[in-house]
């Protein structure tokens, strides 16, 4: 249910460090390089960076100084936030002549505007009247070095003398500037106007290149000349409310407007989408972070994960399960700093071949659907000849239709093992499992899934006395090494010290079988009877602009402390659920949407002064909820957060209609109307406060039937009334 309250219409959001392709529309070239540099703010944390050893050199910041300079003028009363002053389009100080671009808004500019359109009449002009100390203040306040001695303060307010900072320090800058609260000791009216004139710079001034992306920041340009050469820079953070990550582009040979143009390609989603960040596993359990093209990562992966001898279309098939699997899992070591691991935890990569370079290229961009929105599929080493189910071996997990139990002929079983573990050593496994016991005196299979695999084993001699087929496997898997069980298909037998473990097929036998899809293909089926064979009823389709991972790093989750290791799942979920209903209502995503998941029933009572049967509560881009192991009981965890997402997306467009429009929207496109038989529309106060879940389900029924009425009469949901 969505609280009663305003909710602003939100820019699209979409960043991450990568490096994309240094083109636009009309191409732009950086003759003499480009560095470039993104970080978190948070954590100071790399996210990508590209001949950085260029900004940490001091360089001239032409018109990024006239941040430093509105600053001194703002707190030393020089001006006010409402000062106007003409541009009178040229002047020249200290010997250089400099020409404003900027279009001519017939008016005087104000402060902000000044800055956002870059105007050197009115930096120039104020900057006369600025005292030096106050201009010296704010360099310090920031963190930048002092003036030099005896430069002309108006040369230095537009930065074409007596300035040099090295371009990584001016994003620490900017950041500041950004903060709320701001570290700085400057009065409000001074940031609103400085914040006010960046973001203005990013939409219709210097850096609107940015803007016209869809990249939502603060940020500013400077051209300069060095040695002859043009150098053009930008400086940013993103999003322009409660900024997350900061950037720089330094580009030889180009101007202001170029840079901001070169960091705009690389905050769009079409790069986003094309990039991933992996994380490469160190001997120290650390993580060397890389940005790789989407298709060198995924003929990495191919390389890695393919069967010996694999033909072209089924090296074909397999890439476009790893694409689809890396899409859909972006954010599983987001909180480490990186998309994915290059371990079987993930994918695991290696170095492409030619062969797997070769598919990659031939499947370029293609992933599997459903439904529009890109599914979430697995694959395995081997079924040893019968696929499994996902909740069959991940508790809890759905189990869509396009990943059935099958028998596979073609996997043949392979590869058949046998292994012998002592006693001791499985109990050393068990017991770093967090089980209890002293000596282990026996292990037997308890029952089995349909597929044949091992669902549960008894134990005798330790506690609990009973373990997941799957739990079992991985607890020995990190303890005494993945070889010994390769899947969870065996039986089990007594022998001396220990036990002989007899199985086949190797891992989790969820999805694509690589050993059954290779011999599909060398039996003569083509890529596409692969993949429906093993996902019936996905399509192969496009990637999508915007990736799931970008939708799950634009969440924001709040949970209570004994439920922080559902993050990662819940980002997962909610993303996957936000962009299939971006596609399906054609509307922009929020920069940023927060799940925040209540300790208890009781708080979220008070917190939301809703009643506890209506789960969710949306203010603006917040989504209250009940508990997660309350949602998750009653199995309304992933059509609650599909409901509330829609209102997110629809409530700035629907704006002060009915409350039946409003929920009635959400029902409809969540999927819940079920052509309910149409009678009246609900009024606000049956929605706002039902008397019982089931009144509340009744209203809610009729509302989803009001708005199906009029959608099948041809209206647009925008249209609603």
């Amino acid at each position: 249910m969505r609280r009663p309250r305003a909710i602003g219409v939100l820019a699209v959001l979409l960043f991450a460090g990568v490096s994309a392709p240094l083109v636009r529309s009309q191409a732009v070239s950086a003759p003499g390089g480009v560095a470039y540099l993104a970080i978190d703010l948070s954590s100071g944390r790399t996210l990508n960076a590209e001949r950085v050893d260029q900004l940490d050199r001091p360089v001239l910041p032409g018109s990024i100084a006239k941040i430093f300079t509105l600053a001194a003028a703002l707190e030393s009363g020089t001006i006010g936030p409402r000062s106007g002053l003409s541009c009178a389009h040229q002047v020249t100080v200290a010997g250089h002549q400099l020409v404003c671009t900027h279009p001519d808004v017939g008016r005087p500019l104000l402060p902000a505007e000044a800055l956002a359109h870059s105007c050197n009449t009115y930096f120039t002009t104020i900057a006369s009247r600025v005292p030096r100390s106050a201009f010296e203040r704010v360099l310090s306040d920031l963190g930048m070095p002092s003036l030099d001695r005896g430069a002309p303060l108006p040369a230095a307010a537009v930065g074409v003398e007596g300035l040099r900072v090295a371009p990584r320090r001016l994003v620490a800058a900017l950041a500041m500037i950004a903060a709320e609260p701001s570290p700085l000791p400057w009065r409000t009216e001074t940031l609103t106007v400085l914040r006010e004139g960046l973001r203005g710079a990013a939409v219709y001034g210097s850096a609107r290149a940015l803007g016209d992306k869809g990249v939502v920041a603060l940020a500013k340009t400077g051209t300069v000349i060095s040695n002859g050469v043009a150098q053009g820079l930008v400086v940013g953070v993103e999003p322009a409310s409660s900024p997350r990550a900061g950037f720089v582009v330094l580009a030889s040979g180009a101007a202001g407007l170029d840079a901001a143009t070169i960091a705009a390609d690389r905050l769009t989603p079409a790069a986003l989408a094309s990039q991933i960040r992996l994380g490469h596993t160190q001997q120290d359990g650390t993580y060397r972070v890389s940005t790789l093209p989407m298709d060198d990562y995924v003929a990495g992966v191919v390389a890695g994960e393919a069967a010996v001898g694999s033909s072209a279309a089924a090296l074909e098939a397999l890439a476009i399960t790893v694409r689809t699997y890396a899409d859909a899992n972006r954010s599983r070591h987001g909180p480490e700093g990186f998309d994915l691991c290059d371990l079987t935890h993930c994918q695991v990569h290696r170095r492409p071949t030619l062969a797997t370079t070769r598919a990659t290229q031939a499947t370029r961009g293609l992933v599997l659907l459903d439904k529009g929105a890109v599914a979430r599929v697995f694959y395995t080493a081997s079924c040893g000849g019968h696929t499994e189910r996902p909740s069959q071996v991940w508790r809890g997990a759905p189990d869509p239709a396009y990943l059935p139990d099958h028998a596979d002929a073609a996997c043949e079983g392979a590869p058949r093992w046998s292994s012998e573990l002592t006693a001791r050593d499985l109990l050393r496994a068990l017991v770093a499992g967090g089980y209890r016991g002293d000596t282990l005196r026996g292990v037997s299979v308890r029952s089995r899934t349909a597929s044949g695999r091992v669902a549960w084993l008894q134990l005798d001699g330790v506690a609990p006395d009973q373990i997941s087929g799957d739990d079992f496997r991985t607890l020995v898997g990190r303890v005494l090494g993945w070889q010994y069980l390769r899947s969870t298909a065996f039986a089990v037998t007594r022998i001396g010290a220990g036990y002989r473990f007899d199985g086949h097929g190797a891992g989790h036998g969820v999805g694509l079988c690589v050993v059954g899809s290779a011999n599909l293909a060398k039996a003569g089926a083509t890529r596409a009877s692969i993949l429906a064979q093993y996902f019936p009823g996905l399509t192969v389709g496009v990637l999508p602009a915007t990736p799931s991972g970008v939708a799950a790093r634009r969440m924001r989750i709040v949970l209570p402390p004994s439920a922080q290791q559902e993050d990662a799942a819940i980002r997962a979920l909610a993303g996957r659920l936000l962009d299939a209903r971006v596609r399906a209502l054609g509307v922009s995503a929020p920069d940023e949407v927060v799940l925040r998941f209540h300790p208890t029933v009781e708080n979220y009572q008070r917190e939301t002064q809703r009643p506890w049967f209506t789960a969710a509560s949306t203010s603006g881009r917040q989504i209250d909820l009940l508990p997660l192991d309350v949602l998750q009981q009653r199995g309304i965890l992933e059509s609650i957060l599909n409901h509330e997402l829609v209102h997110v997306l629809t409530v700035p467009s629907l704006g002060n209609r009915p409350l039946w429009v409003l929920e009635g929207v959400a029902a409809y496109h969540a999927g819940e109307h079920r052509d309910a038989a149409l009678t009246s529309c609900p009024s606000d106060s049956l929605l706002r406060q039902p008397s019982s879940a089931e009144a509340l389900r009744r209203a809610m029924a009729a509302a989803g039937a009001c708005v199906a009425a009029q959608i099948r009469a041809g209206r647009d949901w925008r249209d609603v009334r």
